[in-house]
């Protein structure tokens, strides 16, 4: 029995794994809220005030337009938390389906065994958005520095607009990309279980062809295409 006292226990206290990407986006998901406070008081306030400012604000479809960027940022690193710390949980299970799936394919497809769709179903917990949560940190670390520089009269209003373009662009497509590679992995990690799903009833049917009890209704109730199957590959003569 392949059964280890010491694994049992330590998965009866958890899933048994952790990826360094949950603290990198719970720390991303901190920064841009951060900044969306920050950006705050570049927006004229609400009510306006009886005697009007004479400072000059940065244009306030620029300053809401990082805003909503850094929000969204946020949230898309919540999603690319939950997405991880729930592969987490999983993991055994996803790559027992995986290993089992990639003899299914190499079998179905005539072709040496792959360890690339484990890879991909893998990516985000082994850090493949990393890069990108580090390039938008990168971003918000220079918006930071930006209104610093630009409260201390140190940036140009030009080149603090030019700044909050800069980062709306950079953060929507790091987004982009977190989100891409989250649903690819969703897309191919469920089309590996109806795989084995499928693969699971092939193989518990051509067990069950074998009982008597059971036989006559598989046989009787089996589609066209079963039953094809049955003719060309089992050469049943019951049917």
């Amino acid at each position: 029995m392949n059964f280890n006292k010491g694994l049992f226990d330590s998965f009866g206290a958890g899933s048994g794994f952790a990826s360094a990407t949950t603290g990198k986006a719970t720390a991303t998901n901190s920064q841009a809220n951060g900044l969306i406070i920050r950006l705050d008081k570049y927006l004229p306030p609400d009510p306006a005030p009886l005697i009007p400012s004479t400072e000059a604000l940065p244009n306030e479809s620029k300053v809401q337009n990082c805003q909503t960027a850094l929000d969204n940022y946020g949230q898309g690193a919540n999603v690319l938390n939950a997405h991880v710390s729930a592969r987490l949980e999983t993991l055994i299970n996803d790559m027992q389906v995986a290993a089992a799936v990639k003899e299914i394919d190499s079998y179905i497809g005539n072709v040496p065994a792959s360890c690339m769709n484990i890879n991909t179903i893998a990516g985000t917990l082994d850090g493949a958005t990393d890069s990108l949560l580090d390039a938008a940190n990168d971003s918000m670390d220079e918006l930071d520095q930006g209104i610093t520089d630009y409260d201390a009269d140190i940036m140009s209003l030009e080149d603090f607009e030019t700044l909050l373009d800069k980062v709306t662009s950079e953060l929507a497509s790091s987004l982009a990309g977190i989100l891409g590679m989250i649903s690819n992995e969703a897309m191919l990690l469920e089309n590996m279980y109806k795989t084995h799903m499928q693969a699971a009833k092939a193989f518990g049917f051509s067990s069950l062809l074998d009982d008597p009890c059971v036989r006559p209704f598989l046989v009787g109730l089996a589609n066209p295409e079963i039953t094809q199957v049955l003719l060309s590959d089992f050469e049943v003569g019951d049917i």
